[in-house]
């Protein structure tokens, strides 16, 4: 038999969803203030190119662990009806 890994990307629990959506909104809140200088200068500059892809990045993640904890909620409880 096999042993199926369960990951927090894959498998997200609700506290897994909760704790890593409020680290993504603190965190690109955080990014935010640091490159306006706290809303002083434009967001757009292109010295901050990296912190984009960081920023990008860390969004693109955080979806991936909604998208896949409502598609598992909803297959568990299609599961549990039958």
């Amino acid at each position: 038999m096999e042993t199926v890994k369960r990951n927090f990307i894959k498998n997200p629990t609700r506290k897994n969803l909760i704790l890593f959506t409020l680290l993504w909104f603190v965190g690109i809140f955080l990014l935010t203030l640091s490159i306006t200088d706290i809303f002083s200068e434009s967001f757009f500059q292109k010295k901050h190119i990296m912190i984009y892809f960081l920023m990008i990045g860390s969004t693109i993640a955080t979806a991936k662990i909604q998208i896949n904890y409502w598609k598992n909620k909803n297959l568990n409880s299609h599961s549990n009806v039958e």
